[in-house]
């Protein structure tokens, strides 16, 4: 894991703490196999050890960490078998999204306009290769989208889904500086959707999954 941020705000610590570890866990920044401390990613982010303390323990309870009692926490590796299950569940999930929110009458603009200026933002961590920020900036615009139908449920199911798949291949592409060849796709998908094109958004959509099973890979 880099040598971290110092953590910028002294209130809820342990929600930046949360989102901070999240983030570097989804990225493949954190590697498989390693015992970490709650010192050592308290260090990392120049804050106390109880914030970091809960922010680990709440990954632990959605999965993506497990505990060492007494040592530490590893990430909770993912396997084909567990990729698969959740890109097929996205699928489902995320391309009928995109088909009926390209359908609504009326568009929800106001969710357009933050998904632009998402997208602009995230274009802009692309091209710095800033893939923490980049990644926090794609699940942002991706629930913003999908929260615009009105379903705190399915959002809320979306972003589980997402937070669940650990994506080392957005790691690859910065380091190889092609990271910013990703942000056009999102903006590809907004336009579909805009342009009331549920066929277009749907295939956008379904190809943006495909890629993200391939990266992993």
């Amino acid at each position: 894991m880099g040598n971290g941020t110092q953590l910028i705000r002294q209130e809820n610590l342990h929600i930046q703490a949360y989102e901070y570890i999240k983030s570097a866990v989804i990225a493949g920044e954190i590697e498989p196999d390693t015992l970490y401390s709650v010192h050592q990613f308290a260090t990392i982010l120049g804050v106390s050890r109880t914030p970091v303390r809960e922010a680990l323990l709440l990954l632990v309870q959605e999965g993506l960490l497990t505990m060492d009692r007494n040592r530490g926490f590893r990430i909770r590796q993912l396997t084909g078998s567990d990729l698969s299950e959740i890109i097929s569940l996205r699928r489902m999930l995320e391309i009928p999204a995109v088909e009926t929110l390209a359908s609504m009458t009326p568009a929800p603009v106001t969710a357009f306009a933050e998904a632009r200026m998402l997208y602009d933002k995230l274009q802009e961590a692309a091209d710095k290769g800033d893939f923490l920020q980049f990644l926090s900036l794609d699940r942002r615009f991706h629930l913003t989208l999908v929260g615009a139908l009105g379903n705190s449920r399915l959002t809320r199911l979306v972003g589980e889904l997402r937070d669940q798949m650990q994506l080392p291949g957005i790691r690859r592409l910065s380091i190889s500086g092609e990271l910013h060849t990703q942000g056009p796709e999102h903006l590809a998908l907004l336009t579909a959707i805009q342009d009331a094109d549920p066929g277009r958004a749907a295939a956008i959509m379904k190809s943006h999954l495909d890629r993200t099973q391939a990266d992993w890979a």
